[in-house]
């Protein structure tokens, strides 16, 4: 039997938890502190003015114009995540963090499956979160046979609710549920599987192989979720290789600066190597978006590089090349940077014509990362952005734990 445990508005819930006057009161966390930027996180009270994930800041404030909004606190979520880890291990050895809120458990074979039964240990896991990481902070469990079905048994009650879905009530649990409902079906899925004639998570269950097929799902695919949807484990979309790496910033003030935003666009390509890096990984494809104020337009540009980069100099010359293409009489208001076409770092072949320095200028971004890791982002700095604010925070990402090995 497995557990997956999510905890509810965590990120502002373990604020509330450590700052008790944000307690009781609408709260969103949002990715920097500016209008324009995305809330990642609102309070119970919040989301029940109606203030969600994903809105940006000013949406916020024309709901509930007294509505408290922070910036991240990723080092206080790290602390809740590893303290939630450390409560799971207490019940079983089989614990994977499945993201920097959520993490499941497997009890086969445990003592705890006889002497407490799986929804003994959810209790438990609820009392030991109160009690060591606040009482702010509660969590949803859903119980069953796999890992993707017990996460949605936890998605059926986000308010510290305790759900279990087995043989005896999935049509029941399922009828309740959209297409979009189901971890892993993004609308453009949805869309695609209405277009065969799958309208809804029944529909889903019970569909035939040919029907999957002309929803353009492979063989390959639709087994797994023939297995998924029958409560069988099947490969997991948390542990899927990530296809790509990026970096934004909202700018606080939007600008037609080049200089400003060739700093920004260093310091994001930086981070983008960092976590490159500790993946193991190299990237060909770089590309930026660019988001003009006040119109909201966007711009995105991706080149393919001759050879896989990891170092943040590499991504930068890239990008800068790829910048040029803006519209230089509009303010940028939002700058990012991606590397995709990923592949194994791996020690490789050194290219006969590469430059000499190529190796030192690995081994001195590598130490870079170590000082960072320890440090914080900006312990180290190129020259050219000595003295100037640390414009790009330390983030969390969607989908992981947000510790430097991870990033």
């Amino acid at each position: 039997m497995t557990l997956v445990i999510d905890l509810n508005c965590a990120f502002a819930s373990i604020e509330q938890q450590h700052e008790p006057k944000l307690r009781g009161t609408p709260l969103a966390i949002a990715a920097y502190a500016t209008d324009a930027a995305t809330i990642v996180s609102s309070s119970r009270e919040a989301r029940d003015l109606g203030v969600k994930t994903g809105m940006r800041v000013f949406e916020a404030k024309a709901i509930y114009p007294r509505i408290i909004v922070r910036e991240p606190n990723p080092p206080l979520y790290r602390a809740a995540s590893d303290s939630l880890i450390e409560i799971l291990l207490r019940h079983s050895p089989d614990v994977l963090r499945m993201s920097i809120d959520e993490a499941s458990l497997n009890l086969a074979g445990t003592p705890d499956l006889v002497k407490l039964g799986p929804e003994g240990v959810g209790r438990a896991i609820k009392q030991a979160i109160r009690a060591e990481i606040g009482e702010c902070v509660t969590c949803s469990v859903g119980v069953s046979t796999s890992i993707w079905m017990a996460k949605q048994a936890s998605n059926l009650d986000k308010r510290d609710g305790l759900q279990r879905i087995d043989h005896t009530n999935l049509v029941s649990a399922f009828e309740r549920l959209k297409l979009t409902d189901l971890s892993g079906i993004a609308e453009a899925t949805a869309t695609r599987l209405r277009k065969a004639g799958i309208r809804t998570p029944i529909e889903f269950l019970y569909a035939t192989p040919a029907q999957l097929g002309l929803a353009g799902m492979r063989a390959d695919v639709a087994n797994g979720w023939h297995q998924r949807l029958r409560g069988f484990e099947a490969s997991s979309f948390e542990t899927a290789e990530r296809k790509s790496y990026s970096h934004s910033h909202v700018l606080a003030r939007a600008t037609t600066s080049q200089a400003e935003l060739e700093e920004l666009l260093m310091r994001l390509s930086d981070m983008v190597g960092r976590r490159l890096r500790a993946a193991g990984r190299r990237g060909s494809v770089v590309s930026i978006g660019v988001v003009y104020r006040p119109d909201i337009d966007r711009l995105s540009r991706q080149s393919k590089l001759a050879a896989p980069v990891a170092t943040g100099d590499e991504i930068y010359k890239a990008a800068l090349k790829l910048l040029a293409a803006r519209d230089t009489r509009r303010p940028v208001g939002t700058l990012g940077v991606g590397l995709a076409g990923l592949s194994d770092a791996g020690p490789g072949q050194m290219d006969l014509f590469s430059a000499p320095s190529a190796p030192r200028d690995a081994r001195l971004e590598t130490a870079m990362d170590a000082i960072r890791n320890r440090f914080g982002e900006d312990a180290v700095q190129r020259a050219r952005l000595l003295g100037r604010a640390p414009v790009v925070r330390d983030r969390i990402a969607f989908g992981n734990t947000g510790h430097p090995d991870d990033r």
